[in-house]
């Protein structure tokens, strides 16, 4: 497409990359210059993107905790500057936060729920039909491609398909003809199983997924095989472009692609990793970025490690070490200098009332608010410099303490829980920004023994499929109390 069609006088692949620069209003409003131009913006990814997502929106984070008041808070910029800025997200605090995934939260508050903070519409998930013991669990939403989302059961004992044959007692002789056929039967394929719902037929059912074209034979055994610790086989899991992506326990990357009912492994890079303390949060995590795809990020004596997983030529996954750097220097000046933040980042509590991202409505047809809208300028505050070049600091001795939270939603950057800090640290710079303290994600606690487990990055969504019918609740009241 090009200069003769609809009078464009520009190459289709100029015109999307300066569509792709312009504000999301903008962008909006060029559908009404010509058809062809409309098609662009209707089937562009990344300019569809911009009808759901407020561009370079961060309004927080959530955390889970224990031994806390509450079982989950939200980490947020408060508003200030006279200017509008982001509400606080309805979401019940008791409530137990498994995943966010690009707008939508899946809880678990006495059943299963999916929600979305920025509309407070939800719904409760029905139990599945069949008993299902199960260890992990992962929610499955893009809105630029539809506004169904799908939610996966992991099984209690592993991802192994079990044979539907009868099993042999121990001591039991199987007849000579049983085993003769069994000497000419080819062998069992490597099936992953477990449940899915959709939430476009409002059902469970159980999914097998085959070897895809990067599936070796010894990782699905290593998966397969019975976890030594506590942690049990599934560590996390994200979504990604149409795939689940599974940190499975020894250290493989389990790839869901449900389109195609085939899944892919890798091995994790670097060193193996041992498991994550219970009441912790993570130091090495599988991470996936919208923008940047998916990354392995290590925390290990103070240095931090990168990867990003690549598709090479043949088909085959690997790895690519996109940052390697320590961390004592950051840690260092985090504990001894003075910071003066110009905003410090706090638990914030549900409204529990109607909300919007800011105080100035959105439209349907695509308004989001511009950048000098947003309370928190996340491209100029609170940046900690090194003070006197590296050499000032030749004899730091003392490790960083670091654990990570996420990866930031629009930015090459991580955020870290840094010498009792929680920071941005950016990839590109090795900079930081210093958001606030650690201590204030459990400050609610009610007993010593009182930590954060889990966060997960919160990117809002405008649009969702869930029922019209809002959540409207003060934060102590139970979520069931509004089931639809």
């Amino acid at each position: 497409m090009d200069a003769a069609s609809d009078g464009m006088r520009l190459p289709y692949d100029v015109l999307l990359d300066i569509l792709r620069r312009l504000p999301g209003r903008d962008v909006c409003a060029s559908q009404c210059v010509c058809r062809a131009w409309r098609d662009i913006v209707n089937n562009d990814h990344w300019l569809s993107l911009e009808r759901y997502f407020p561009r370079r929106a961060f309004p927080g984070l959530f955390v889970n905790k224990t031994g806390c008041r509450s079982n989950t808070s939200f980490f947020a910029p408060p508003a200030n500057r006279g200017m509008p800025g982001f509400r606080s997200p309805v979401y019940p605090h008791q409530a137990i936060v498994y995943q966010s995934c690009n707008g939508l939260l899946l809880l678990e508050e006495g059943g299963d729920y999916v929600l979305n903070p920025v509309t407070a519409r939800y719904t409760r998930l029905p139990r599945p039909s069949m008993p299902y013991y199960w260890h992990g669990i992962s929610l499955a939403f893009d809105p630029a491609v539809s506004f169904h989302y799908h939610v996966f059961r992991f099984p209690e004992g592993g991802l192994l398909k079990e044979p539907l044959s009868a099993t042999i007692t121990q001591g039991e002789v199987p007849p000579l003809e049983e085993a003769q056929a069994e000497e000419f039967e080819e062998p069992l394929k490597k099936v992953f199983s477990m449940l899915m719902y959709s939430s476009c037929t409002g059902q469970w059912e159980d999914r097998e997924f085959t070897p895809g074209l990067c599936a070796s034979g010894h990782l699905y055994d290593m998966v397969s095989r019975t976890p030594e610790s506590y942690e049990g086989p599934f560590h996390s899991s994200n979504y990604w472009r149409g795939s689940v992506y599974m940190h499975c326990h020894n250290s493989v990357l389990v790839i869901l692609h449900p389109s195609k009912g085939t899944y892919d492994m890798v091995q994790l890079p670097g060193e193996p990793c041992g498991p994550k303390s219970w009441y912790s949060l993570p130091k090495n995590s599988v991470l996936a970025s919208y923008e940047r795809g998916v990354h392995y990020v290590v925390t290990n004596n103070s240095q931090l490690r990168v990867w990003m997983l690549t598709e090479l030529t043949n088909g085959q996954l690997g790895w690519e070490l996109v940052h390697d750097a320590g961390l004592n220097l950051h840690g260092h000046m985090i504990r001894t200098l003075k910071i003066q933040p110009k905003m410090i980042w706090r638990i914030v509590g549900s409204n529990g009332g109607p909300v919007s991202l800011s105080d100035y409505e959105i439209e349907d047809n695509w308004a989001t608010p511009h950048d000098s809208e947003y309370s928190w300028d996340s491209d100029e505050d609170n940046y900690i410099d090194m003070v006197g070049g590296a050499d000032h600091h030749e004899s730091v001795e003392q490790g960083a303490y670091c654990s990570i939270m996420g990866f930031h939603p629009h930015k090459n950057a991580l955020i870290l829980a840094l010498s009792g800090a929680v920071v941005v640290y950016h990839l590109d710079t090795s900079r930081m920004q210093y958001l606030g303290d650690e201590d204030e994600l459990d400050k609610d606690n009610s007993q010593h023994a009182c930590c954060v487990e889990h966060s997960f990055i919160y990117r809002p969504c405008y649009k969702d499929m869930l029922p019209r019918g809002k959540l409207s609740m003060p934060p102590q009241n139970d979520i069931r109390s509004n089931s639809t």
